[in-house]
């Protein structure tokens, strides 16, 4: 095995075009492995660069069944994975920033660097940035996604061997939080360093099923999911940076982003009784900070930005 090797792990679904433009986006020198689920790319995976293996899915699996069989389909020897989705993409000279950190920095089990989004159209805009590099000992840069997960996939790589021990992604959800636990869990049971680097785009799509499922009973009992995994976590934790954070308060912090972003979904739609259903039907997050509170009491009262 090389001293320090990367492989790309891809789910993806129905997303032909896409997971190309992924794929052309990636060194033909680094190994590609897509997990094709409902075998939905069949018969054009031989159009693709040499680099990508396509495995099919015969059947259809959940969406995070798939991004573990992706991982599992890594064949050859490497330290590192990368885990994007079929709809992301990498900046030109992504991976010289991605592999100049790996060699300074061999030994982190988790590496933080910056994204930018985009829409369907191909507009981009800026997204999460690390403000400077800052390298953590294990548990202690939980405390930069405390609050909130910003980071995304594409600009997220794991030491293989760690991501193993830990367990990757927690099929248990079906529709949201897998990749912001994975992220938070291995912020807490390892080492990491954040990068003050833009290495890729992530996808966000207008009208999304994503968005029209933000204010369900679904989407907040995965927060629960979610939360309720860190907080044991926390609560065991023997670093001091974590043992100061306030279990209860945590959960709260997440669970009222969530509440949030369901109403402000159903006003962005003109659904102002929905909202108030949505807002009043759910646990208060009453551990949160005040701060919050009335931030979650305005974004009901006020009229929705256009």
């Amino acid at each position: 095995m090389r001293a320090n090797s990367i492989a790309v792990a891809i789910p993806t679904y129905k997303r032909v075009d896409l997971v190309r433009q992924l794929v052309e986006s990636i060194p033909k020198s680094v190994p590609v492995f897509i997990s094709d689920n409902e075998a939905s790319m069949r018969p054009l995976d031989d159009t693709f660069p040499f680099n990508a293996q396509v495995a099919h899915a015969e059947g259809l699996l959940p969406i995070f069944a798939n991004w573990n069989r992706a991982l599992s389909l890594i064949n050859v020897p490497c330290t590192h994975v990368l885990i994007p989705s079929d709809d992301d993409e990498y900046l030109p000279g992504a991976f010289d920033i991605i592999g100049d950190t790996l060699t300074a920095y061999p030994d982190v089990d988790m590496y933080v660097f910056g994204c930018d989004f985009a829409d369907e159209t191909g507009r981009t805009w800026p997204g999460y940035r690390p403000a400077v590099l800052e390298k953590f000992g294990v548990g202690e840069g939980f405390v930069r996604f405390a609050r909130s997960v910003d980071a995304r996939m594409p600009g997220v790589m794991f030491r293989r061997d760690f991501l193993v021990r830990i367990g990757a992604f927690d099929e248990r959800f079906t529709l949201t939080a897998a990749d912001s636990e994975l992220i938070q869990r291995a912020l807490l049971l390892g080492t990491s360093i954040f990068v003050p680097k833009v290495v890729g785009h992530y996808r966000v799509w207008s009208g999304s099923l994503t968005h029209a499922r933000l204010a369900t009973d679904h989407w907040m009992a995965e927060i629960d999911i979610w939360v309720d995994k860190i907080g044991a976590l926390l609560a065991v934790s023997d670093v001091p940076e974590v043992k100061s954070i306030n279990v209860l308060r945590y959960k709260d912090e997440v669970y009222i982003a969530n509440l949030r972003a369901g109403i402000g979904a159903l006003k962005s739609k003109g659904h102002y009784a929905s909202a108030w259903r949505h807002a009043f039907s759910r646990r208060y997050p009453s551990h949160a900070s005040l701060i919050s509170q009335a931030k979650l009491i305005a974004h009901l009262l006020l009229p929705s930005r256009t």
